[in-house]
């Protein structure tokens, strides 16, 4: 367990530290805060096996452990107790219930449509930056732009967004327990807010997520309020601040790499092309949430036991040699380019298209607005040191 995937010298680079765990093994025991000792794989085909696997490997801790999710978790508040019946901790039926329900919402919703949508909210974003100054790019762009959409996405009012905002943001980024405790008042408020919203929506119908998946049924089964709110909660959350690593990441990518920036603006139509490699090369999400062992049984020649948890490292999936030719090279037009950064297998993020397409939004308008950006300074960034996470605690740039 001598692991330290939160230290700055693994954020700043990995390729030495995941070299190290794939020649020790397949899967490796990580000590994690809160979550405890969790085997991680170290290569891509580990990483597959795990995430295909459901009838060994599950979400949902109950069979392997005896225990659910919320009494695994019994020191978290009661409020926080129907969030456990979110999609991401269930398997199975109960899994392909819930997330065929989500998606039929989400059909509903066409990514391509909201692309003009997204543009005016980048394009809002960098009018309220004076360009005569630095500015620090996350809290003024990077960040809003995301929580935005997905205000956008399920349908919150205009006029209860920034409200909605403030409640969410101690939860973005707390590296620690202390400061998942001082989310907790926001995030009461916000699920208050959302179970007032199912009321709203259903006497009085608008566009948006929210109400479609209200009104989503597939032969009469329907989300019960519980089930709602932490799916929509999940949404809101996850939707949101995982996206902003992605841009932030792209953006020092661009910034950081010199031939990266000129094959951009010489080829505009090849930036979804880069946003895989943002994802691959960066790994904003670096691993899975943990899976439970169902039985004993014998994984990649480690012998596991029943109970026990085992975690997909996505970044070291995607850093895997016996996959990608010099994963340890930024390659901007990188193909194929067949990266685990948005999962794999029945729990593949459902937001992946939308996170793609803000980030070659969020990209595409900075870089126009601003043909002669540069970073700043030349001081090493600083990464969050949350666990499970890859990005940058602030991003510096002068406008030119």
């Amino acid at each position: 367990m001598g692991y330290d995937l939160s230290s700055p010298e693994f954020l700043i680079n990995p390729t030495a530290t995941l070299a190290q765990m794939r020649a020790d093994a397949p899967l490796v025991q990580v000590k994690l805060p809160i979550v405890g000792p969790t085997w991680m794989t170290t290569t891509d085909q580990a990483a597959r096996a795990l995430l295909k696997n459901a009838d060994v490997f599950a979400r949902d801790p109950t069979i392997g452990t005896g225990k659910t999710l919320a009494q695994k978790y019994w020191f978290f508040p009661p409020f926080m107790r129907p969030l456990f019946q979110n999609m991401l901790g269930f398997d199975g039926d109960q899994h392909k219930r819930l997330r065929g329900l989500v998606d039929q919402a989400f059909a509903r919703t066409s990514i391509e449509d909201m692309r003009p949508r997204l543009q005016t909210i980048a394009n809002k974003l960098l009018n309220q930056i004076d360009p005569s100054q630095d500015v620090e790019i996350i809290s003024k762009y990077t960040r809003p732009l995301p929580l935005m959409a997905i205000c956008d996405l399920l349908g919150i009012p205009t006029d209860e967004r920034d409200r909605v905002a403030r409640w969410i943001a101690p939860l973005s980024g707390p590296t620690s327990a202390l400061g998942m405790l001082r989310g907790f008042p926001g995030l009461w408020r916000i699920m208050r807010y959302f179970r007032d919203d199912f009321t709203r929506v259903r006497q009085n119908p608008r566009p948006g997520l929210i109400h479609d998946l209200v009104m989503a049924e597939d032969a009469g089964d329907r989300l019960s309020d519980d089930e709602l709110l932490a799916m929509v909660v999940t949404l809101f959350i996850a939707g949101h601040e995982t996206t902003v690593h992605l841009i932030t990441m792209g953006i020092w990518g661009l910034l950081t790499y010199p031939d990266a920036q000129a094959t951009m603006r010489n080829n505009p139509d090849q930036l979804p092309i880069m946003v895989e490699e943002f994802m691959r090369f960066f790994s904003p999400v670096m691993m899975t949430k943990p899976h439970f062992v169902q039985q004993d049984t014998i994984f990649e020649g480690i012998s596991l036991k029943k109970g026990e948890q085992v975690a997909a490292l996505l970044i070291g999936a995607n850093h895997d040699p016996a996959r990608f030719g010099d994963p340890q090279k930024f390659e901007p037009l990188r193909r194929p380019n067949p990266h685990l950064g948005f999962g794999h297998g029945p729990h593949v993020c459902l937001g992946m298209q939308l996170a793609r397409a803000e980030a070659q939004i969020a990209i595409t308008q900075l870089f126009t607005r601003f043909p002669e950006l540069k970073l700043a300074n030349k001081n090493p960034p600083e990464y969050i040191r949350r666990v499970g996470i890859h990005g940058l605690k602030r991003l510096d740039l002068r406008l030119g």
